[in-house]
């Protein structure tokens, strides 16, 4: 009498045999992923694989989380609180000299070679402070001290013939500097957009320089990473969130400036679509280039904020 073969016998040898040649099921069930952002366009390429559908494809699910700066968000990834972290460059790299390990997946938006930046200098009309030696003794808005914004500036001011000893920095937020810069609180305002795009709207205020393109051009601006423990631990989790994330990067860089785009950084910066169509937006990097990582890092220890130097190669996630 033949023996009887259960279901459940048979498919756990073909999966057994499939185990063997190499082949890996789909996720079971979804994967939940916790991602942390700055509300701002360079994060378009996650949301975008979101609204996409490109996520679910991969059997993810996302939740996004917004924080101040991407600083304050590496202890959270650290800690276990989410799984990818939008941030800037030089919080990466300050992190990794203190033995912090983090593991970069993805570029964002790198500085211009040439203007128009993501970021601009703004005066009030009629002031003629273009260069770093325009700004000696002057008060400079900037959202925080020994960040990519500050170190953006004390590079300029040095290669445009200032001394960075003879400036002072004021820290205020974003939101706030055009009104502080109007006041005379501080006599210029390196802003972000959308601040940057309505400070050119405003007739009592005009353009003074272009620090970044002009102090850093194609260097890297800002990443996102992982940490190293999940990165070992879940390497095809964090290879499916990524195939996602770049499929999401190429329908950004096809609908840059179009409708869809601005109606989705829209939904998600809580601003008109109307001002978006006015910004200068850049579309996502499709590669990681070790190079404009690292000479963030050379300008860094030039102004002290590392003490050795640092190669991130091998922090890059394959």
């Amino acid at each position: 009498m033949a023996s009887k073969i259960s279901r459940r016998r048979v498919l756990a040898v073909a999966c057994g045999m499939l185990a063997l040649i190499g082949w890996q099921p789909a996720f079971a069930e979804p994967q939940l992923v916790r991602v942390s952002i700055i509300p701002i366009y360079s994060v378009a390429t996650h949301f975008a694989a979101e609204a996409q559908g490109y996520f679910a494809e991969e059997n993810i699910t996302v939740t996004t989380q917004p924080v101040q700066t991407g600083a304050v968000g590496i202890p959270g990834l650290m800690s276990g609180a989410f799984d990818v972290l939008y941030t800037n460059t030089v919080s990466v790299l300050t992190a990794l000299e203190r033995g912090i390990d983090l593991r970069i997946v993805a570029e964002a938006p790198r500085i211009p070679t040439s203007p128009p930046d993501a970021l601009a200098l703004f005066q009030r009309k009629g002031d003629t402070m273009h260069t770093g030696k325009d700004v000696e003794g002057k008060v400079i808005a900037i959202n925080a001290k020994f960040t990519a914004q500050w170190l953006s500036i004390q590079k300029w001011v040095k290669v445009t013939g200032g001394d960075v000893s003879k400036i002072t920095y004021r820290e205020i937020p974003l939101p706030s500097m055009i009104d502080a810069l109007k006041t005379k609180q501080v006599d210029v305002a390196f802003l972000l957009d959308p601040y940057m795009t309505a400070a050119f709207a405003d007739p009592t205020l005009e353009l003074a320089a272009w620090p970044s393109s002009t102090s850093m051009p194609g260097l890297s601006s800002s990443m996102w990473v992982v940490s190293g423990k999940l990165a070992d631990s879940k390497p095809e989790l964090i290879r499916a969130y990524m195939r996602a994330f770049f499929k999401g990067g190429k329908w950004v860089n096809d609908n840059l400036g179009k409708k869809p785009y601005n109606d989705l950084v829209a939904s998600f910066t809580k601003m008109p679509p109307e001002r978006l169509a006015k910004m200068h937006t850049v579309g996502q990097v499709m590669e990681i280039n070790p190079a404009a990582i690292n000479g963030v890092a050379k300008v860094m220890r030039e102004f002290d904020l590392l003490k050795s130097d640092i190669d991130v190669t091998p922090k890059i996630f394959r």
